[in-house]
């Protein structure tokens, strides 16, 4: 069957490590594909889920009974508050707007700036607050922690704090997976992209104490330093009073595999997919020269911030530069899942009861940021859905 194939809006922009073969016949939004009559491209349909009117959300979360949770940091502008829940097309404060207000002299039961979200198999959605108020700042004391609410009262069971000891100057906690798998009091993973300190944090929950991963090491870095194309143009950061530098992050995105003996992360523009044995991360024994070398290349992508996995074992990633979602086979390469124009910076998944993935669109490449303090940001955000065929992996459930 011969394809046809135009090239869209320019010439097709080279990557550092080009992984997508001619043959794929990739990214609908940049192949235009002409089929013979009958012949279907197959993506999954694209639904609208809900807007945010006024906030640009980033971490999402829905629970076995369909209830959605978004983040909406601090540090990308002033938010009416950092977690809420949709209902009925609408977004309120969760668990109440009290908690959503922060309190320097209150750190553990006030939420600063969350980021993540994960639901775990005892009906428990676990938030990761970052501490960080503003682009580039450094955390609050006291407030990068990780707080847990019973889903079945709406009451926070719990705050961890994370130890000062594993933080940073300029810690930029991004998203974190709980491990059940070797005690019931959980370990997390939580990935910090600190210019210059990119880490992986291993937070054991029944000690309270934690380790610092991998910094230093070239796996958690951002990459070659090349400006990612987004949008059709280099993404470069542009401060008001300052020079222009290519968008450069590293460490960010987890996932574990679906026994949790495997560890798999990303840096944001590193283009790699990386794996690691939880066992050897979370064993204070095993030295970081020897750490390292237990890492495992597995494939090639593009940026992409976040990762998610299915019932099936298959990984998915954004692809912000090709307004794209991946795929990854647990034995194969990423491949295109969908793509759209709809994707404006495709920020976070999660993966509902109804066997479809749920994806912010953030459009953080058209923030203040990038573009010298001018917002380019148009309202609303969305929040979309596409059917994958798989359901969500849920931690271990266990009692805190």
């Amino acid at each position: 069957m011969k394809l046809q194939m135009t090239v869209a809006n320019g010439a097709l922009q080279s990557m550092s490590r080009q992984f997508f073969r001619w043959s794929d016949l990739a990214f609908a939004s940049i192949i235009l594909l002409t089929l013979p009559m009958g012949v279907s491209a197959e993506e999954p349909k694209i639904e609208h889920v809900t807007d945010f009117v006024n906030d640009q959300p980033a971490g999402i979360a829905v629970t076995d009974e369909g209830r959605v949770f978004v983040t909406f940091p601090r540090h990308t502008g002033t938010v009416d508050f950092t977690v809420g829940e949709v209902k009925k097309g609408k977004t309120t404060a969760f668990p109440t707007m009290e908690s959503n207000t922060p309190k320097s002299n209150d750190p553990t039961n006030t939420l600063f700036s969350v980021q993540s979200l994960v639901v775990d198999g005892a009906n428990r959605l676990w938030m990761l607050d970052t501490g960080v108020m503003q682009v580039g700042g450094t955390p609050v004391t006291g407030a990068p922690k990780l707080v847990v609410v019973d889903l079945t009262t709406n009451k926070v069971m719990r705050a961890y704090t994370i130890p000062a000891n594993v933080l940073v100057t300029k810690s930029a906690l991004k998203d974190f997976r709980l491990d059940f798998s070797r005690s019931a009091a959980g370990t997390a993973f939580v990935t910090d992209s600190a210019p210059g300190a990119e880490a992986l944090i291993v937070f054991d929950l029944g000690s309270g104490t934690a380790m610092r991963r991998l910094s230093g090491s070239g796996v958690v870095g951002p990459g070659s330093g090349q400006a990612p194309i987004v949008e059709g143009a280099p993404l470069m950061v542009r401060p008001k009073n300052g020079e222009a530098h290519p968008f450069a992050v590293g460490l960010n995105g987890v996932e574990l595999s679906l026994d949790s003996q495997t560890l798999y992360f990303n840096a944001f523009t590193g283009r790699r997919l990386y794996s690691l044995p939880t066992r050897a991360a979370a064993d204070p024994s095993i030295t970081e020269e020897d750490l390292v070398k237990q890492v495992r290349e597995l494939c090639d992508m593009t940026i992409a911030g976040h990762l998610a996995i299915d019932a099936r074992g298959r990984i998915y990633a954004m692809d912000m530069e090709h307004n794209a979602i991946l795929r990854k086979d647990p034995e194969g390469d990423f491949q295109p899942f969908v793509t759209s124009n709809m994707f404006i910076w495709p920020d976070t998944m999660a993966i509902g009861p109804d066997d479809k993935l749920y994806i912010t669109s953030s459009q953080h490449d058209r923030g203040p940021l990038f573009h010298g303090g001018i917002d380019q940001r148009k309202r609303p955000f969305v929040l979309y859905r596409v059917s994958i065929g798989a359901g969500p992996v849920r931690a271990g459930r266990h009692s805190l």
